[in-house]
This record gives C-alpha cells, sequence and structure tokens, in this order.
C-alpha cells in the first residue's frame, strides 16, 4: 500500500508564504477531495504531493520516507495548469500520441485512432483539445495518466475551472481508484463539498483522525 503524506509542508515562510504549512496523509480508497483556495495553491500542493517540488517548510514523504525521485515516478500530475495541461490549440489527436508515448505505448496513428474510438471521441481527435468537453477531458487525460508505468497515485488539478459539474466527472475518478490507484483531487472547497456528497473523501489528518 502507497502512502503519501505532506508533514507541514509548506512553499515560503511567514505571512508571505505562497503555500502555509499543509499537513495530510493519502492511501487508496476513493477518491480524495482537497480543498484549496487560491489561484497559485492548488499548483503548489499538486506539485508536492507529486514530489516536483521540494518543501521550504516540513517534509514530503512516500511510506515514510523523503524520496522526491521514488514520489515522481509513482505519480502523474492530470491537467495541472501552467505543468502538464496542454495547450489549448493543440489537436486532441496530438495529446493523445504524446501521452501514448509517454506511457511507452504504441503511439502511431492507428494507435491513436483506436484509442479515440474506444473512448467514444473519434470526431474530436483533429479538433483543439479546448473542444473536449469538460468530463471526458477529466476522464480521458485521467484514464491516459494511469497507464504510464509505475504510477500509483494521480493528481487532478484543479477540474472544476473547466465548468462542468463534479458530478459529471467523478464516476470516472472513482472508477479509477476502485483499481487500487490514489486518486487525490486539489480543487476548490465548493467543489469539495460536491465531491464528498458523492462519496470522496477528505485526507487523514496526521493526528490519525478519519475523514468523510
Amino acid at each position: 500500500m502507497m502512502l503519501v503524506t505532506l508533514d507541514h509542508a509548506g512553499i515560503g515562510t511567514g505571512l508571505g508564504a505562497d503555500l502555509p504549512a499543509v499537513s495530510l496523509e493519502l492511501d487508496e480508497g476513493a477518491p480524495v477531495a482537497i480543498p484549496v483556495e487560491g489561484d497559485e495553491q492548488p499548483l503548489f500542493v499538486s506539485m508536492l504531493l507529486g514530489g516536483r517540488l521540494r518543501a521550504d517548510t516540513g517534509r514530503v514523504l512516500l511510506d515514510g520516507a523523503d524520496d522526491l525521485d521514488a514520489l515522481r515516478a509513482r505519480t502523474a500530475l492530470v491537467d495541472t495548469p501552467w505543468v502538464a495541461e496542454p495547450t489549448g490549440g493543440v489537436p486532441l489527436r496530438t495529446v493523445l500520441m504524446e501521452e501514448l508515448s509517454f506511457a511507452g505505448l504504441d503511439s502511431s496513428r492507428q494507435a491513436v485512432a483506436e484509442a479515440l474510438r474506444r473512448a467514444g471521441l473519434t470526431e474530436y481527435g483533429p479538433l483543439p483539445n479546448r473542444a473536449l468537453p469538460a468530463a471526458e477531458r477529466i476522464r480521458l487525460f485521467s484514464e491516459l495518466a494511469v497507464r504510464r508505468p509505475g504510477v500509483s497515485m494521480i493528481i487532478v488539478t484543479s477540474p472544476e475551472r473547466h465548468g462542468a459539474s463534479a458530478s459529471d466527472w467523478y464516476a470516472p475518478l472513482s472508477a479509477i481508484a476502485e483499481r487500487g490507484i490514489i486518486v487525490a483531487i486539489v480543487t476548490d472547497v465548493a467543489t469539495a463539498g460536491t465531491l464528498l456528497s458523492l462519496g470522496a473523501r477528505t485526507p487523514r489528518s496526521l493526528d490519525n483522525s478519519t475523514g468523510s
């Protein structure tokens, strides 16, 4: 079982900290809704959870060890703004080709066409990826992320920004979690509340209390 811990992890210090200290634990089970407010804080939380950024304060641990290389190898950021978000004007089939290549899979034109067909998104292939409906975008990019070798956790960042209700895209994330993948959804407070009503959990706190 994989356990990811933010132990009073923060970016910056004092009143001007970009991310005040955060303490939580994530493990397998239902998707975890992590409520974060602000324009940049969801990005910082996501990057800490994925081992893409070293905390200025506190610790980020994988199974109790400070090993950011291993954490990066076992996590995937999904549609994270400025970091893992495809440029909106790039055709969806090009994005899919790159994702299949990242996963070490066949990324030929035929493989891309087949992947689009299986996802029921053939008509969106030549279109800019921003044309993809929000719920389908989250489903597709999350499924592509878990196909990367060694990935045991995905971090979906600010999915609410695409405009769809959480009830439109929660089900495929829940299905991924049922396969033993940790699913962390870093979102705003209102969306986190909706996710909890759909069956998501709150993060486990470090004092061993449990979330919903």
